[in-house]
């Protein structure tokens, strides 16, 4: 082979081979490329995710502390009432009024008038109302026409803006505001679940008095709820409420015969009752009313309740309307008056009975 034939052949092959160094170099270089981008990705797809996350955690601790600052805002309006209830002193002392007696013989209230503050209408106007020792008057009307605020004055929880309360003729403003409270037992519908034993929830109607077992027993026969208490983990002792170990709690029903018997505990000469079966069954809102008369041994209630079957058999009905008194009498009187009671009766009954026809108002 020729010198210059054999140079040729050694360029073709370093140039051949150089070729294909620069390709795989290039294929080199593309696939590191590829990997980096590759790990790029990755690392940027973590980026963002761990970011998404670190967001969301800082959004719910942002909002944590967000409601934790709404809820010291919150509670800090209500200091300046709570400053005004703690200054609050007793109306009993420092004052010259005359202990009110044990008992009554009757309760009158007279063109009583009462507007809350701020409010554009009066919440009860001239309504006038009696009591007499041993009955049962009840309270009947749609919401809002003052039942309850009616309940509060006679129970000296309000004054009346006009007109009194008499008992036996004597203005109650004329006895001592703790003495006419000692006449008195009221159960709202929204009493409080106290998270006590079940004796205390019960002779937390005499909290100034040491607990008398045998009575808070007799209270709660009253109310119809002994069986239940005295079934209980630990009877009369076990306290109602979960916070505590060995603690339990009570259905809506059972919680409300606690309160019945609060007040009866009391042993007040007037007993209050607003909505006094309202979480009760049927059966057992028939039973207590049917003893009711039995259970009062000679005290009065007012009773205050939308459903008219456990009013019929009181003594006294009493239909408000707008804050005024628009009928009184019996449940028989006033059926046959065929008004505003005989339509809410009946527009009750024909859930019940689709015979019972509407009264129209007279």
């Amino acid at each position: 082979m020729e010198p210059r034939e054999r140079k040729f052949r050694q360029a073709a092959f370093v140039y051949l081979h150089v070729g294909l160094l620069y390709e795989f170099g290039v294929l080199v270089f593309w696939r590191q490329g590829l990997l980096a981008g590759a790990r790029g990705g990755v690392w940027l797809w973590l980026a963002a995710g761990a970011a998404i996350v670190a967001i969301r955690m800082l959004a719910t601790q942002v909002q944590a502390i967000s409601n934790g600052v709404r809820l010291v805002f919150e509670s800090g309006l209500f200091l300046d009432d709570v400053a005004a209830f703690c200054a609050i002193q007793p109306d009993d002392e420092d004052d010259d009024r005359t202990d009110a007696p044990p008992t009554f013989t009757e309760i009158r209230a007279e063109d009583v008038s009462f507007t809350y503050p701020g409010a554009e209408r009066p919440a009860l106007e001239q309504v006038s109302i009696r009591i007499r020792r041993g009955e049962v008057v009840a309270l009947v009307g749609e919401n809002g026409s003052g039942k309850t605020t009616l309940t509060k004055i006679v129970a000296g929880l309000y004054a009346p803006d006009q007109g009194r309360v008499l008992w036996d003729g004597v203005d109650a403003r004329t006895y001592g505001g703790r003495s006419l409270r000692r006449l008195v037992s009221v159960i709202f519908q929204d009493f409080v679940e106290y998270a006590f034993s079940a004796a205390d929830n019960v002779a937390i109607g005499r909290p100034d008095e040491p607990v008398d077992l045998d009575r808070v027993r007799e209270a709660a026969r009253a109310a119809g709820v002994d069986h239940a208490l005295a079934r209980l983990p630990q009877g009369y002792e076990t306290p109602l409420s979960r916070e505590f170990p060995g603690g339990t709690d009570l259905s809506g029903g059972q919680w409300q015969r606690v309160a019945l018997a609060r007040a009866f505990y009391r042993d007040a000469p007037l007993v209050v009752l607003d909505e006094p079966t309202a979480a009760m069954d049927a059966r057992a809102e028939h039973d207590l009313f049917a003893s009711l008369r039995t259970v009062l041994a000679g005290r009065s209630a007012l009773v205050v309740s939308h459903r008219f079957s456990t009013v019929r058999s009181a003594d006294r009905i009493y239909v408000l309307e707008d804050g005024r008194v628009v009928e009184e009498g019996t449940h028989d009187e006033l059926m046959a008056l065929g008004g505003r009671y005989a339509e809410l009766f009946r527009l009750q009954a024909a859930a019940y009975l689709p015979q019972a026809q509407e009264v129209p108002r007279g």
